[in-house]
């Protein structure tokens, strides 16, 4: 027979397994529950919850907490944190576990136009402090949908841990350069530890810093789609770590669009625009190498690419395809090692008007043929030409006539591997055709002047068209600006007369130019004044070509004799063996 228990132990024992029970319920309720709701004040503009916040609530979403930090204080790692629209006095927010913050318009990017699409009302505002903060070492914390009053406080959003997700967030600030001001900030950890970071769709708004990027974050994060205006050092600042992807963010009106103190980013699509000193700064380190700048817009700043503080390990820096527009410089270096700026568009196809644009060691050509973009509705500059590299800088092109024959003069400043130059001539612009050859230097780093007669000219009283086709020894080819010549037939001449020496029993030609069509008289005659052929021939005005068939008995040395209407006689020496 079960023996029973005294009353009082009975009791005792059913009181321990009430609050053992109790326990584990509230512990299930901890550990399941995964979303927990914030409400201010007021009803308006709410999209999560239905009832005013109270802290003394179970927060739900018909019992909300009012405040943020409570929520985070009694909310478990994995958790997500709901908080509605309205205003939250709920400055310096500290997140120390793993949670999803949520704002009323999660999901609504803020970035990176001026004015976002889809946000100003309805918002979930935090003021009266410096915004949210991440805590050293909590990893996997996202924030998505907020908007920081920040005032002058330190900072509007900060992270410091693996795998922080910071998007589409709004972040005012009244400039304060007393303090490290940012915007939104990643820093450094204590101890030093990996980092990962997506930052993005992010609105930024006068502060010492827009988005400030500290620490060791050494594994590759993304900064994309921000916007940042009016601050007053930079708006995007990436002062530590190395190895990112900065890609179609907005940076406009600060003092500096982006400074870039490491290496092996790549930063592309972004515009830079009107920033008062450099669109992108990049800050010679001993790390400073392998950043890769393209497909990038630099409008109106006063220096749009600025290499500074010359650094031994400042290398292997390069920027392709970019454009730059309307600014005071396009690219100025500092540093020791050169910077290849091939294939841009730097606002001219004239050297001597690009050269004014760039100041230090820099490899500009060749260069992009014109600025339109292929795709404006992508974001970022994509050239519809391609970049042909002819190592050849041409730095002028010059045509001028004498005595009916066009003479083509142009000069190099430098030249590696180059191979030939080809002159095309044309009478429409459009379809051009060879008509001379002339060989380059091959490599020269010193001015190197050519020159072309085209004593064959085959168009008068109307624009002739003349463009040089610079080949390098591997095929490729640029070509140069086109010249516009007119020759105009005022009287009549012998343009030329061939093959020289001539043979007996064979055709002489000649070209001759008239002003007006007319009858010639053409002779010739041997050494003693004997006339061994006469003829007479009907030419037309501009250039005629004459033929005759030159005698088989005659040989030595002859004289070709032409007499037109308008009296010119003109007596041209022919050999003939």
């Amino acid at each position: 027979m079960k023996k029973r228990l005294p009353r009082h132990v009975y009791l005792m024992n059913a009181a321990r397994k009430f609050v053992i029970t109790s326990a584990l319920l509230l512990s299930a309720q901890i550990i399941f529950a995964n979303a927990w709701y914030v409400n201010d004040a007021s009803l308006v503009g709410d999209v999560f919850t239905t009832a005013i916040g109270s802290n003394a609530n179970a927060g739900s979403t018909s019992a909300p907490f009012a405040t943020m930090q409570f929520a985070i204080d009694a909310a478990t790692s994995g958790d997500t944190i709901y908080v509605d629209a309205g205003i939250y006095n709920d400055g310096d927010v500290t997140v120390s576990k793993s949670l999803v913050l949520r704002g009323a318009k999660f999901g609504v990017n803020a970035g990176p136009a001026a004015v976002p699409i889809g946000r100003g009302t309805n918002e979930t505002i935090i003021t009266g402090g410096s915004g949210i903060y991440y805590g050293q070492s909590i990893d996997n914390i996202t924030v998505d949908g907020f908007t920081i009053n920040l005032g002058t406080g330190i900072r509007g959003i900060e992270a410091r841990g693996l795998n922080s997700v910071i998007i589409n967030n709004i972040v005012i600030g009244v400039v304060n350069i007393l303090v490290q001001q940012a915007g939104i900030s990643t820093r450094a950890n204590g101890p030093l530890r990996l980092h990962s970071y997506l930052v993005s769709h992010n609105n930024v708004i006068g502060c010492r810093n827009g988005f400030f990027i500290d620490g060791n974050l050494e594994s590759a994060s993304e900064f994309s789609y921000n916007y940042a205006a009016g601050c007053v050092v930079a708006g995007f600042q990436f002062v530590a770590s190395n190895g990112h992807l900065i890609k179609a963010n907005v940076s406009e009106n600060n003092l500096q669009g982006m400074q870039i103190n490491k290496g092996n980013n790549v930063i592309t699509q972004n515009t830079l625009r009107n920033n008062a000193r450099s669109g992108i700064r990049l800050v010679g380190t001993s790390n400073l190498s392998g950043n890769v700048i393209n497909y990038n817009y630099f409008i109106g700043n006063d220096t749009a690419l600025n290499l500074t503080n010359p650094a031994a390990g400042a290398v292997n820096n390069e920027a392709h395809y970019n454009s730059f527009t309307s600014n005071n410089m396009n690219i100025v270096s500092t540093h020791a090692a050169s910077l290849n700026a091939t294939c841009n568009w730097l606002e001219s196809i004239n050297p001597p008007d690009i050269a004014l644009t760039i100041n230090g060691n820099i490899i500009y050509d060749p260069f992009l043929s014109d600025g339109v973009d292929s795709d404006p509705g992508l974001d970022g500059f994509q050239p519809i030409t391609s970049c042909i590299i002819v190592p050849v800088i041409l730095t002028s092109f010059n045509a001028a006539v004498k005595n009916y024959d066009v003479i083509l003069s142009w000069q190099t400043a430098t030249e590696i591997n180059s191979s030939h130059f080809i002159i095309e001539r044309s009478a429409d612009n459009q379809d051009f055709y060879p008509v001379g050859r002339v060989e380059a230097s091959g490599y020269s780093d010193i001015k190197r002047n050519y020159q072309f007669t085209d004593n064959k000219p085959a168009y008068f009283d109307r624009p002739t068209f003349y463009r040089l086709a610079m080949v390098d020894r591997d095929g490729s080819m640029k070509y140069s600006r086109i010249l516009n010549v007119m020759l105009k037939t005022s009287g009549s001449y012998v343009q030329s007369v061939y093959p020289v020496p001539a043979k007996s029993g064979e055709l002489l030609n000649g070209n001759f130019i008239s002003g007006f069509a007319q009858t010639l008289s053409i002779t010739l005659a041997n050494a003693a004044g004997q006339i061994v052929l006469n003829k007479k021939a009907m030419v037309i005005k501009g250039l005629n070509k004459l033929t005759i068939t030159l005698p088989a008995t005659s040989k030595g040395v002859h004289f070709l004799i032409i007499r037109s209407e308008d009296g010119l006689v003109q007596k041209v020496p022919v050999t003939i063996y």
